[in-house]
């Protein structure tokens, strides 16, 4: 009885917001430098666990094309803002580790094919979401890496592996901004 109260007395996930800073590095053999990116990323819930069932099942019993579909079905969870750009976040997912968090977040289009440029470009045909992952402390600082542009496998710690289009994941530092 006594852990069913204590379990009524934890308050439901409030929204987070997280202010991220983005690194995107040349390609070895390309000019020197990178480039810094600020990102907001607004959660305004975690995906609840029967959407996040229908998306894996859409993935394990349809591939990248059912799980797709599940995705963009599934209601907005949240935004990640780049760039004055709003793209909509469908899969949010944290796991509690003895440090802090592991996040997931899985959006509905990419944020952008970093590379596509180049001569030797591979195509773009595929590369549907974007997916961030993060590992954040206690206190609300972390850090993690983006694929601004993937394709998803079932699998890994968060049920998310990916495959990146571009060869660097983009390398993020996260903060955790202070609730008002």
């Amino acid at each position: 009885m006594a852990a069913l109260a204590l379990l009524l007395a934890v308050p439901p996930p409030a929204p987070e917001t997280f202010d991220i800073v983005g690194k995107v590095s040349p390609k070895a053999g390309a000019a020197t430098g990178a480039v810094t990116v600020p990102m907001i990323l607004q959660i305004d819930r975690y995906t609840p666990e029967h959407e996040r069932t229908k998306m894996a099942d859409g993935l394990k019993y349809g591939g990248y094309p059912g799980f797709l579909k599940a995705l963009r079905e599934a209601p907005g969870v949240g935004s990640l803002e780049v760039a004055g750009e709003k793209f909509v976040i469908r899969w949010a997912r944290e796991v509690e580790t003895a440090t802090g968090r592991t996040l997931s977040y899985v959006t509905d289009t990419p944020v952008a094919f970093i590379g596509s440029g180049r001569k030797d470009a591979k195509p773009t045909a595929g590369y549907e979401v974007a997916v961030i992952q993060l590992t954040v402390d206690k206190a609300g600082k972390g850090e993690g890496t983006m694929a601004a542009a993937a394709r998803v496998k079932p699998g890994g710690e968060t049920g998310v592996r990916l495959d990146s289009y571009t060869e660097t994941p983009v390398a993020l530092t996260a903060t955790l901004r202070a609730a008002k």
